[in-house]
């Protein structure tokens, strides 16, 4: 992210885009900036997680080397042991294993 935070002569902040080679916010405070930021990578964070749930619900993997459940028990037993994997089962509250 091409970002600079500027302190204005005012004290308050703007942030400079590099990508348009602009301001692309003036005379914040660091907090209303901060509060930004958290609700730009909220967004960020939150079409990640659907674009993912959206694949495997449609039985796509994450990616091309994600794991799926079976897999990723064997990888867990395998790396682990199987007292942690039996761990792990027992934790379940349902019986997907």
């Amino acid at each position: 992210m091409g970002r600079h935070i500027i302190k204005q002569p005012n004290g308050k902040l703007a942030i400079w885009s590099t990508i348009v080679d602009n301001f692309i916010m003036t005379d914040v405070t660091k907090e209303e900036y901060i509060a930004f930021r958290i609700q730009e990578e909220t967004e960020r964070v939150e079409k990640d997680i659907n674009d993912i749930v959206d694949r495997l619900d449609t039985g796509q993997r994450q990616s091309y080397t994600a794991h799926n459940w079976e897999e990723a028990l064997r990888q867990l037993e395998y790396i682990h042991g199987r007292e942690e994997l039996d761990k792990l089962l027992r934790g379940l509250n349902n019986d997907m294993s």
